[in-house]
């Protein structure tokens, strides 16, 4: 099969969707597809060759278009700057030229907006239910692959016939968590000695993500319980050191892929602290950190939110109340109390990450894309 990905997204990028983006492209050329990522030219941010910057396999090929940089240039989200990269990116895509069996995928609903619908493909991972725009390129596809059970749901309350939809939640790569070790001496590298128990977060900083409620709950801890959030840029970053950097509580930037397996695997406790307050967080999200936990065979502690519930149980992870502080720093002490409950669930939780695969994911998505395209 002949797919198409195209995205707007500056990538690479310090940002989990880069990665997602271009491990899905990997592992459908690893099944033999021709796969094809357009992405926009940027001048600004990260220059880094793809392949070597996320260690993927060459499968598929890559086409970059002329566009416009306005936020790398000026460093600003502003929707002006954002409007008028994809304005330009959009016009680009205009000179592009498909074929007939083409499988056009993207994960922005306002390119499938613009892009051409015969064979059009859309990945949701949140549903802007009164946006008319969302909802007209709704329309427009032949079908959409959602990121949870929780945004189908809410794609079939706006109508979208439920044939039409397919939920493929991110995935994991299990093949570094095979062969990294576990290395209690890394945590030197953040001032913590090996001896002492960690508890460990990798992601970013937004506020979905619930990373402040993890920073204040480890500040509750006993003083030779060390938390390190890894994973902030810029601004996140620096404002979260102000905010919340303690004796015990350790704030690093973003570490490159190639390293999480072992901060994952030498930790004792494992943090999802997803917040309630968004929906995103609270029913639509699949996050990749929490895949690659489970691979690492280290007990979960995750927020008790729909997302969430719908990957781990009460047999793979420890749960507390979302956006508790209280709550969370109480149940990590209750998770290195139980070293025997927590090895089981953590047991629990990587064989159940034999089914969350890149590899699988691919493989239906792409299954999904052949059997609603041989109906055009």
């Amino acid at each position: 099969m002949n797919i198409v990905y195209i995205t707007s997204a500056r990538i690479p990028s310090e940002r989990a969707y880069g990665y997602a983006i271009t491990k899905l492209c990997e592992e459908w050329g690893k099944a033999g597809h021709d796969v094809r990522l357009i992405l926009p030219e940027r001048e600004h941010g990260l220059q880094d060759d793809l392949f070597e910057y996320y260690k993927l396999e060459r499968t598929f090929t890559i086409e970059k278009i002329s566009a416009s940089d306005w936020i790398g240039k000026s460093l600003s989200t502003s929707r002006v700057h954002f409007a008028l990269d994809l304005l330009a990116f959009v016009i680009s895509l205009r000179t592009v030229r498909f074929d007939a069996d083409t499988a056009i995928y993207t994960r922005e609903y306002l390119l499938a907006l613009t892009l051409p619908a015969r064979n059009l493909f859309l990945e949701v991972h949140t549903v802007h239910s009164k946006g008319f725009l969302f909802r007209r390129a709704l329309g427009r596809v032949r079908g959409i692959v959602a990121i949870s059970e929780g945004v189908k749901k809410e794609l079939v309350a706006l109508g979208v016939a439920e044939e039409k939809i397919k939920v493929a939640h991110d995935g994991v790569d299990l093949d570094p968590f095979a062969q990294a070790p576990a290395d209690r001496s890394v945590w030197r590298q953040f001032g913590v000695e090996p001896s002492q128990n960690v508890v460990l977060y990798a992601g970013h900083f937004y506020e979905w993500k619930g990373a402040d409620t993890l920073a204040v709950a480890g500040k509750m801890l006993p003083s030779d319980v060390h938390t390190v959030l890894v994973g902030g840029v810029d601004n996140e970053l620096r404002d979260f050191r102000e905010k919340y950097a303690a004796s015990n509580v350790h704030i690093a930037p973003h570490r490159s892929r190639a390293t999480i397996p072992v901060l994952l695997k030498s930790a004792d406790v494992l943090v999802l602290p997803n917040s309630a307050k968004a929906e995103i967080s609270r029913s639509h999200a699949s996050p990749l950190k929490l895949f690659e936990y489970m691979a690492a065979g280290v007990a979960i502690v995750a927020s008790d939110v729909p997302s969430l519930r719908e990957v781990l149980s009460e047999d793979t992870a420890f749960f507390f109340k979302a956006d508790d502080s209280n709550s969370l720093a109480e149940v990590i002490g209750r998770v290195l109390k139980l070293p025997d409950d927590a090895h089981s669930r953590a047991e629990q939780a990587k064989k159940k990450a034999d089914t969350y695969t890149w590899r699988g994911r691919a493989a239906d998505i792409a299954q999904f894309l052949d059997r609603l395209g041989s109906k055009g």
